[in-house]
């Protein structure tokens, strides 16, 4: 008669079924999804910025600067946003500490120029901090187990 052990609960830990590699992989690819959206929707916004569009709010006045200064400001950061959302899925730290700084500078950003479009302003911000989140509290475990 052979006895087989089995583990006990307190013997088995989390990591040792490769749970822990996979439990923060949907919040980093979720925020190198938003990197890519959010570069595309501030390129394409500093562009129309820029060019003086007609949906911006008209007569508006800022902290500081005008709507053109803002709109090169957005579109320097969504091209930024652009290719550090790649490096992201390619699972580059420094890609991803330069994702949340990039997201920090965007979210002040589109706090400054909420006079435009205040709505679409607070929107694109609490995407900013959801991307940051996955970014800070997940990131480390992605790439420590590549």
């Amino acid at each position: 008669m052979t006895v087989q052990s089995t583990p006990t609960s307190s013997s088995v830990g989390y990591d040792d079924y490769g749970y822990e590699e996979e439990r923060g992989s949907g919040w980093v690819a979720f925020a190198g999804v938003l990197l890519l959206i959010l570069g595309t929707l501030n390129t394409i916004e500093g562009i129309a910025a820029i060019g003086n569009a007609h949906f911006f709010v008209a007569n508006t006045h800022y902290v500081f600067a005008n709507l053109n200064t803002w709109g090169w400001v957005v579109l320097c950061i969504g091209v930024i946003q652009l290719a550090v959302g790649v490096g992201v899925f390619a699972r580059n730290q420094l890609s991803r500490w330069v994702g949340v700084f990039a997201l920090g500078c965007n979210a002040i950003a589109q706090l400054l120029m909420m006079p435009a479009y205040p709505f679409w302003s607070l929107s694109i911000f609490a995407l900013d901090i959801l991307a940051i989140y996955g970014l800070i509290a997940y990131g480390k475990r992605i790439s420590a187990s590549s």
